[in-house]
């Protein structure tokens, strides 16, 4: 049991490594790296894929990033996240068109090809540390939600969901 424990432990670290590594991103990298029409599938933890299709935009000053993720797991709407730069911190506005909007101020990093963003908030009506991660996929990236609650011991970050950007297949 521990063995096993120690390998997760061990495939979780490498999947995540640590942000002390990372540096802080420039926005209008971020912003022209997710520009583009995207497409791939969409879960949560235990929940089966489903196809999604995402739109993102840059402004044209590079300090707004909308990303659309049409076909969602959670709801059949779209859903929209709002990304704008502001200062050294990167604002978020989420709304689905069900729940209420929920905005949220991330830092934002890169390391190694990816871009991440860190940040205070809540889910689940829970404290929690939310990340939202880009790994680059071949030609397109997988963007990785992951929570770490602040009320209970566990050190590591949890799976959300996880929603494959590739580039449409023609």
């Amino acid at each position: 049991m521990i063995s096993s424990c120690f390998k997760c432990s061990l495939l979780l670290l490498s999947l995540f490594p640590p942000l002390s590594q990372a540096d802080k991103a420039r926005f209008s990298d971020f912003c022209l790296s997710m520009a583009g029409q995207w497409q791939g599938t969409s879960a949560k933890l235990k929940q089966p894929p489903v196809q999604t299709e995402v739109s993102a935009i840059c402004s044209a000053d590079r300090r707004q990033l909308i990303l659309s993720v049409s076909r969602s797991a959670k709801h059949p709407f779209s859903e929209t996240w709002w990304f704008r730069e502001r200062g050294e911190s990167t604002y978020l506005i989420y709304f689905d068109g069900v729940e209420e909007d929920k905005s949220q101020s991330f830092s934002l990093y890169q390391q190694n090809g990816s871009f991440s963003l860190l940040g205070e908030g809540e889910l689940n009506k829970r404290p929690a540390l939310i990340q939202l991660r880009f790994e680059p996929k071949g030609s397109g990236w997988l963007w990785l939600q992951n929570i770490q609650y602040l009320d209970d011991d566990t050190d590591r970050y949890l799976f959300y969901r996880g929603i494959e950007m590739m580039p449409p297949a023609h």
